[in-house]
């Protein structure tokens, strides 16, 4: 078989210590399977805790620093978050040429071989731990189902348009087995049958994990199913139930803090974090990292007293994004123009909302937040015209962020009060990941705009603010809803070695 769906039944080093400090002490070795890997709860445990790392942490180049560099991608495909000119990292997906190229790109290879060998890390686990070996047992083959279901989520929403649109259209393979040299490459599956595999994925592990308590926050537990749920159905269109799953994903999880907001987003210890995944400085990658491209705070100053920054600071705020928050809000005040001409950022906006943890630079990476969670339940309530509800849970936000109440009545039309809390989602969670797959899931289009702004700088001079650079298509057109340009090709060699792709 010459797809890239391959046998990479994967194995750990550290098979008899998953968690604790030794936590940070796996790392996979491929193509060892027998059946004395999954005799034993350690065994499994390990297994489990490579696959999320894999997950996380893989990486093709350094562009590609695991699962977090398709936050990124999603972010610079939008239009509150620009590449910067020049700058490695993500300056070929800001204006989709990245994305679009299923030849060239090693970022699409990237992310279809990433997701589908942990789609198979989750295969293995599913089709060789038996349940009724015992509870523990269940709860491990429950998190494979758990993390199966968060890759074909992705998937669906990254190789097709959404839901919405055409339920029927011809979007990605689903596996459901492990795969062998000889297993017969799959037809691209439905949208429909895709979101029916994630529901069936997610019921198995809500059905498995009641009574499970993690010891490491990037483990799936019962509330990050329910929070999957509500991603799921918030797609789906069934406001009903996402209402009410994001409930339930965020029970245990207060809202942070005003405070709490300024310090970081580095640390999954945050009592929002639903899930997180905890890292070294080793697993951080360093500057190829998350934070390498992200973080925008300076590190230190050189002799010269001029800001220096530690990694590539790739990714930057939109000045019209900035000037879309209310005065007072906690996030506002962690934007700031870079004023000194000899630094690296002049003339852009920093955004202090992403700092990667020092000395060590460990930062760990944010999956789910109740944050996101109440936002969806506000979302699917205003959808549902329960307008106090739908207050009430924008509120809990809000007031976390050092902004006043809003009430029921300066919303007279629903859709004003919709596209206030859209609008809010987009404020909340910058950086996190979801700005394109809430523009294909909306079915709307990135507005980009040239910045006309000034400002002063060090020397008294009076600058162009820097921004978007990039507002049309590769082709010289408009952006529009519904684009191919928002959604990711399959890899040609994919196309190239799976004959039944079109069937």
């Amino acid at each position: 078989m010459k797809h890239t769906i391959i046998y990479i039944s994967v194995i750990f080093t550290a098979l008899f210590s998953a968690c604790g400090d030794e936590f940070f002490e796996t790392s996979p070795a491929t193509q060892i399977t027998t059946p004395e890997v999954y005799s034993s709860i350690d065994n499994i445990d390990a297994v489990i805790n490579g696959a999320i790392r894999y997950l996380v942490e893989n990486t093709s180049t350094q562009a590609n620093p695991g699962l977090p560099a398709l936050f990124l991608s999603h972010e610079v495909m939008g239009d509150d978050a620009f590449a910067r000119e020049g700058r490695y990292g993500y300056r070929d997906t800001y204006p989709y040429r990245d994305p679009f190229d299923n030849n060239n790109s090693t970022r699409s290879v990237f992310f279809w071989t990433l997701q589908y060998k942990s789609i198979d890390h989750a295969n293995n686990v599913i089709a060789n731990v038996d349940e009724n070996d015992g509870t523990k047992f269940g709860h491990l083959k429950g998190q494979a189902y758990a993390l199966r279901a968060f890759n074909y989520l992705n998937l669906v929403r990254q190789y097709q348009f959404t839901y919405a649109k055409d339920p029927t259209a011809k979007a990605v393979p689903v596996y459901t087995e492990p795969t062998t040299p000889n297993t017969e490459p799959k037809p691209r599956a439905t949208v429909q049958e895709i979101y029916d595999r994630i529901l069936s994925d997610l019921r198995e592990a809500e059905r498995l994990l009641p009574g499970y308590e993690r010891e490491v926050k990037n483990r799936p537990d019962l509330n990050v199913v329910y929070g999957l749920f509500a991603r799921t159905y918030l797609t789906l269109e069934e406001w009903s139930l996402a209402a009410d799953y994001a409930a339930k994903a965020r029970n245990g999880y207060p809202i942070m803090t005003a405070q709490q907001y300024t310090e970081g987003f580095n640390d999954a210890s945050n009592a929002e974090w639903i899930w997180g995944h905890p890292q070294t400085r080793t697993q951080n990658r360093d500057i190829y990292s998350y934070f390498g491209y992200i973080e925008t705070t300076p590190y230190t100053v050189n002799a010269q007293g001029i800001n220096t920054y530690y990694a590539y600071s790739s990714i930057m705020p939109d000045p019209y994004f900035i000037a879309s928050f209310e005065e007072g809000d906690i996030r506002k005040s962690l934007f700031e123009i870079a004023t000194q001409p000899s630094e690296m950022l002049y003339a852009h906006y920093r955004y202090k909302k992403f700092r990667n943890k020092y000395p060590d630079h460990d930062g760990h990476i944010v999956l789910m937040r109740s944050s996101e969670m109440a936002l969806i339940e506000a979302e699917s309530k205003a959808r549902l015209h329960d307008a106090d509800g739908a207050i009430a849970a924008l509120n809990e936000l809000r007031s976390n962020r050092n902004l006043s109440d809003l009430s029921a009545s300066s919303f007279p039309e629903n859709q004003r009060l919709i596209d206030e809390i859209l609008l809010e989602r987009r404020r909340e969670l910058w950086g996190e990941g979801f700005r394109t797959y809430d523009i294909l899931r909306l079915q709307t289009a990135p507005v980009r705009r040239e910045t006309s702004e000034t400002f002063i700088d060090d020397d008294g001079k009076t600058a162009a603010v820097k921004g978007h650079w990039i507002t049309k298509f590769p082709d010289g057109s408009d952006l529009t809803p519904n684009s191919r340009y928002y959604i990711f090709p399959i890899p040609l060699n994919e196309i190239n070695n799976n004959p039944n792709l079109n069937k």
